[in-house]
């Protein structure tokens, strides 16, 4: 049996690179937090803050979102702008403001990238884009599809 080398050693640091090699080869998969993966087109309200100067709330629109971002119908703001962007969901009585980075920005508006959401801001999110995927029916993602019996006395189905 082949045990791993020491630590700070020649052999260990062959062993990282041989495995990081080897990563290297698995094939990207998009991800709910890509913002190029499942995007949803929109038409939201909202409001924007453009971080330094003046914060001033301006009106805009969402035009696309996603998990990891949203397309904005604003004018042209410098790649690497610090914004906070509020808007709030039809399926839900809660505004999100969450705080974001531009990632781009085109004559059709600005793509930005939400940066550190919170646990339920993900959540509120998700659900919202999870009826966008299922117009005629919302809650059939969300729902439990079997049983799992862990340990014990197995259940009886009903």
């Amino acid at each position: 049996m082949q045990s791993r080398p020491s630590m700070n050693t020649p052999e260990l640091m062959l062993w990282s690179r041989d495995t990081t090699q080897r990563a290297a080869f698995v094939p990207h998969q998009p991800a709910d937090h890509d913002p190029t993966a499942h995007r949803h087109a929109v038409d939201l309200d909202a409001t924007v803050r453009v971080s330094g100067g003046e914060l001033k709330a301006r009106p805009s629109r969402v035009r696309a979102i996603s998990l990891g971002g949203a397309l904005l119908e604003f004018e042209r703001l410098p790649v690497g702008a610090l914004i906070n962007l509020t808007f709030g969901l039809p399926s839900s009585d809660q505004r999100l403001s969450l705080d974001a980075i531009v990632h781009r920005s085109t004559p059709e508006g600005v793509n930005v990238l939400f940066d550190s959401l919170r646990a339920w801001e993900v959540w509120v999110l998700w659900r919202f884009l999870a009826t966008l995927d299922n117009n005629d029916d919302a809650d059939a993602d969300l729902e439990p599809t079997k049983l799992l019996r862990v340990g014990g006395v197995p259940l009886e189905q009903p």
